[in-house]
């Protein structure tokens, strides 16, 4: 079985399945201005990359935990088989490639591509807690959209809301409220409306309602409208960039710590230091807000369209675990310095961290400072701003805020 790789029309490469297990080889015209690597883990290279490098790039691709399997249960595939996932889902997917069956002619399917509206009625049914008709929609539109909770992907233009039919690229992702706590919404809008008042980079998010069912739209910063196109940006997960399978993914399960990741920035990323600087700022707010389950696949790296410069990515998945007590783990997913409790963290696992993440801890305890003070600053407004959208669950709003003071009084923010 073999895949082609595109970069919108131009042949990037292909995928195949060989006696060896999967492979991944660049097309020998792929060379040259406008030729990029699909991921810092796979330069460019006349040999094929096995299994063990491309596997979990493309693994990386699909949509994971229960989402996979019921997905693969209306595609009538395994849930194991990663390249006939691929082949049915992964024409609409993350970051800039397009996956199509080597005999397709990439150019007549994207002139037959483009978009239907989508009726408020549909949205209703696209938004419930536990839909098959979404799941169908994302089968029969072959959109692949990584992670392990529910959400959809559909174009915006003037307000209204559109599905996609070929190759045609989303703008946006929502995510339907979680079957098992619809405070989640609440409580990932919140915290994305924090960061962005405490400075972070975060994609525009926001609540929409149809019917008694509510979703989170969250703008795809790995699109990029120009001259009345969508143009699609390459984009991977820290899991892709170092071939770590996506069920590797907390350090505590073999997966990368936070030294890995700054090593993997201040190796790609121009300019180092600036994005060096961004990552940290992530890991501090998780840190703060208590966010335990920031793993590798939660941060990424972006590949500018135009020159092809890597960049940390805006911060997403952004949520206060802490909040939920005992039903969820206070270990978080990497550890700072000798600990990964977030209780247990101290003074020395913050030197011990800029030790192995080359970072400087006068750097550490500025931002660490500068994020603490902000939080403490923004969150009235932020809470108010939230429960003006979202009206129905402002005692969760305020709850959130409650608990997150507590917890910033029990943190390390001074070094």
């Amino acid at each position: 079985m073999k895949l082609s790789i595109y970069r919108t029309t131009q042949l990037v490469g292909v995928l195949a399945t060989t006696s060896n297990g999967l492979a991944f080889s660049y097309d020998r015209n792929y060379r040259g201005p406008g030729c990029y690597p699909i991921s810092v883990s796979m330069p460019i290279l006349e040999e094929p990359y096995a299994q063990n490098i491309a596997m979990p790039f493309f693994d990386g691709l699909l949509p994971e935990g229960e989402q996979r399997r019921e997905l693969s249960e209306i595609l009538h595939v395994s849930s194991t088989s990663v390249m006939k996932l691929l082949a049915a889902l992964a024409g609409e997917c993350v970051g800039d490639l397009i996956l199509v069956s080597e005999n397709m002619d990439i150019n007549e399917v994207l002139e037959g591509s483009g978009y239907t509206q989508v009726t408020s009625g549909e949205l209703e049914t696209l938004l419930r807690p536990q839909s098959i008709e979404r799941l169908r929609f994302l089968a029969a539109r072959r959109l692949s959209l990584a992670g392990a909770q529910a959400k959809i992907g559909l174009y915006r233009n003037r307000g209204e809301w559109f599905a996609t039919q070929g190759l045609a690229p989303t703008t946006h992702i929502i995510k339907p409220s979680a079957l098992f706590d619809n405070t989640v919404l609440v409580n990932e809008f919140f915290m994305m409306r924090l960061a962005k008042s405490c400075g972070l980079t975060v994609p525009e998010t926001w609540v929409i309602q149809a019917g008694q069912n509510y979703g989170l739209v969250i703008e795809r910063f790995d699109r990029v409208a120009q001259n009345d196109e969508i143009i699609r940006v390459g984009q991977e997960d820290f899991c892709q960039a170092l071939s770590i399978s996506p069920l590797a993914k907390y350090e505590g399960d073999g997966g990368p710590g936070l030294a890995e990741l700054f090593t993997t920035v201040l190796h790609n990323a121009l300019p180092p230091l600036a994005n060096m600087r961004s990552l940290l700022r992530i890991a501090l707010f998780n840190y703060l807000i208590g966010n335990c389950d920031a793993h590798a696949k939660n941060f990424s790296l972006l590949r500018r369209h135009d020159n092809g410069q890597i960049s940390v990515a805006p911060a997403y998945d952004l949520v206060c675990t802490t909040f939920y007590g005992e039903r969820l783990l206070r270990s978080m997913a990497m550890r700072i310095g000798r600990h990964s409790h977030i209780d247990r963290i101290d003074q020395e696992d913050f030197r011990l961290f800029a030790e192995e993440s080359g970072i400087n801890i006068k750097v550490i305890a500025d931002e660490l400072h500068a994020l603490y003070e902000s939080i403490v600053e923004n969150i009235d407004a932020v809470m108010k701003d939230v429960a003006s959208e979202i009206s129905e669950y402002a005692e969760v709003a305020s709850k959130l805020r409650e608990h997150i003071l507590h917890e910033l009084a029990t943190r390390v923010v001074t070094l």
